[in-house]
């Protein structure tokens, strides 16, 4: 395989310009499936790229939001139980995305390398790879779900009463012992997705949605002769959908999809042996995202607390604001998607030759279109932020504090695009250290110290905070964006 792929890159650096340009079209068009097949077709039309950034960010886009709506309508469901139910289940959930992390980041390292592959053709490594992060998964989720017996203690550690205690450790434990399908979910989607396939993970979240919203009411309220299980009813519903959606993702991969396949039937077993070395490069990806993704949520969480000290009015007004930049971010994360996918597919054909020139079109057209859609919902929250948060309360302490936040946030929309999308084209490279070390170094030296002197040294409030927590944002995608341009130099192909 080294050889084959020497002597394609070789053949490779004497195209002239034009060829060149035709294979890097070619790879980011998703039909250069080996080296071999580089660069011998007619060119691809220049809007190529537009096309398919867009077609693997959409079902991206859509993944995302139906990941979003399983916990979104747990909260309202349980809502109706009272207050404790509502404050124990959010309690649980901020623990919750802490198991999440580990499992988006398994998914990442998955989705890099196996991108990777297929960018070479080497379908081999692809299927090799994927058992590898299985069985990785399968791992992380055992020592996760070890620690279910200890779900009341790390609630308590949040502070809050006894009954909510006793709520959110119910939600907590029934998520925990779900883990066991949560992380290999996450690893058999980002396999999928480095292959080039967004459209069956966003099947399986339709799927999980579907058993969550059928699930839930009846074990949440008591209904059709189910037991009333109160928020453990919301947890098992959600656990349940997340179980249903990786067994979908299972039984594609079991059968084959694409070029992936996980190893069943007669002589499979062999295929099956513990990998060191492979698991280790899975691992060596992953953990820093696990790390960076770790420390991002403990790092919104202390920025929420910094917030509760400024009033209960006004920590309500940072969720709604929080809650709609989430909501925005959509788009743009499935943009960042396709970058991590088309950049290591790229990547994985070789660089500069011929993938080079592809990892630099495919970043700069999922920057393109992210900047187009958060500078379009930051102009809406311009203009609609008094109908925006009115949306979501009535309270008008919690409204007037969030229609200027809302608008600090409408500004900053377009400047995020810097660390969404050149984070991600990083991440597809395989650098996925510079990230994480980027993201640290700025949240915690710069956002939170700059939160905390806006809202009780300067006495700006909520909208003050936001712009410190605005201008941390700036700092880090400038950081990312530079890192990208560094290397970018040495993928571009000088014109003969």
């Amino acid at each position: 395989m080294d050889r084959r792929r020497s002597r394609c890159l070789d053949r490779h650096r004497d195209l002239p310009s034009h060829q060149m340009n035709t294979a890097s079209a070619k790879i980011i068009a998703g039909t250069a499936s080996r080296p071999r097949d580089i660069g011998l077709t007619t060119p691809v039309p220049p809007n190529v790229a537009w096309v398919r950034v867009a077609s693997l960010a959409g079902p991206a886009v859509i993944d995302g939001l139906l990941s979003m709506t399983v916990g979104v309508s747990g909260l309202l469901m349980v809502g109706r139980l009272g207050d404790s139910a509502l404050a124990g289940m959010g309690a649980a959930l901020q623990l919750i995305w802490f198991a999440i992390s580990f499992g988006a980041a398994l998914g990442t390292g998955t989705t890099v390398l196996i991108a990777h592959a297929i960018g070479r053709g080497d379908q081999v490594q692809a299927t090799h790879t994927l058992v590898q992060a299985t069985l990785a998964a399968v791992t992380v989720s055992a020592v996760i779900t070890s620690l279910a017996p200890w779900t009341r203690e790390a609630v308590a550690l949040l502070g809050g009463d006894a009954e909510v205690t006793r709520q959110g450790a119910e939600y907590l434990h029934v998520t925990v012992v779900g883990a066991i399908v949560l992380v290999p979910a996450a690893v058999f989607g980002g396999a999928l997705r480095g292959s080039g396939d967004t459209r069956t993970p966003m099947f399986a979240g339709l799927l999980t949605n579907l058993v969550n919203l059928l699930v839930s009411p009846s074990l949440v309220f008591g209904l059709w002769g189910f037991p009333a299980l109160g928020v453990a009813g919301a947890a098992w519903g959600a656990t349940l959908g997340r179980g249903a959606g990786a067994l979908l993702l299972l039984t594609i991969l079991l059968r084959g999809r694409g070029v992936l396949a996980l190893p069943f039937g007669p002589g499979a077993r062999s295929r099956w042996r513990l990998d060191l070395h492979e698991m280790t490069r899975v691992v060596r990806l992953s953990l820093p995202a696990a790390i960076e993704q770790g420390q991002s949520t403990m790092a919104t969480l202390l920025f929420g607390v910094l917030v509760l000290a400024q009033g209960t009015s006004i920590s309500a007004a940072q969720r709604v604001v929080f809650n709609l930049m989430g909501i925005s971010y959509l788009p743009a994360i499935g943009c960042a998607t396709a970058a991590t996918i088309l950049v290591g597919q790229a990547y994985g054909s070789g660089v500069p030759i011929p993938g080079g020139p592809a990892a630099i079109t495919a970043t700069s057209r999922a920057y393109v279109l992210s900047l187009a859609w958060l500078a379009t919902s930051g102009g809406m929250f311009l203009v609609f932020a008094p109908s925006l948060v009115s949306l979501y309360t009535g309270v008008p302490e919690v409204v007037d504090a969030g229609i200027p936040s809302l608008r600090v946030i409408g500004m900053y929309l377009p400047i995020s695009s810097l660390a969404i999308v050149f984070g991600s084209a990083l991440r597809g490279s395989g650098d996925t250290r510079f990230p994480m070390i980027a993201s640290a170094l700025v949240m915690w030296l710069v956002t939170l110290p700059l939160a905390w002197v806006a809202g009780n040294v300067l006495e700006a409030g909520l909208t003050g905070m936001l712009v410190s927590f605005s201008f941390g944002g700036l700092l880090g995608g400038i950081v990312l964006f530079l890192r990208w341009r560094s290397i970018e130099s040495s993928l571009r192909v000088a014109p003969r």
